[in-house]
């Protein structure tokens, strides 16, 4: 838990696939809210993008090397409390079908 105006840094590590070939996206959800795209990163980081929620509070980075990425939250607010997850979409297809 942390206090409002407080930062938190959020981790993740992918394994099983070449995580440095793939974008890491981070997302959240709050209990009974919808789904929240907070950020995208490019395979080799010269893409990090945020979503509006977080945009100008957030930071993000990886390591390829330890097929790992963080994401920190800056100036928490109470509505930044939400389950957080990153995915590497390795499967392209149909977004209906995914």
């Amino acid at each position: 838990l942390r206090a409002p105006g407080d930062s938190v840094l959020l981790s993740c590590r992918g394994s099983g696939f070449d995580f440095g070939n793939y974008e890491v996206l981070w997302y959240r959800q709050a209990p009974g809210g919808r789904l929240d795209w907070l950020s995208i990163i490019s395979p080799d980081s010269s893409v990090i993008q945020f979503g509006q929620s977080v945009e100008g509070r957030a930071t993000g980075s990886r390591d390829n090397s330890q097929s790992g990425s963080s994401l920190s939250l800056h100036a928490l607010h109470p509505q930044d409390s939400a389950c957080y997850f990153c995915a590497a979409p390795t499967e392209a297809g149909n977004p209906s079908e995914v």
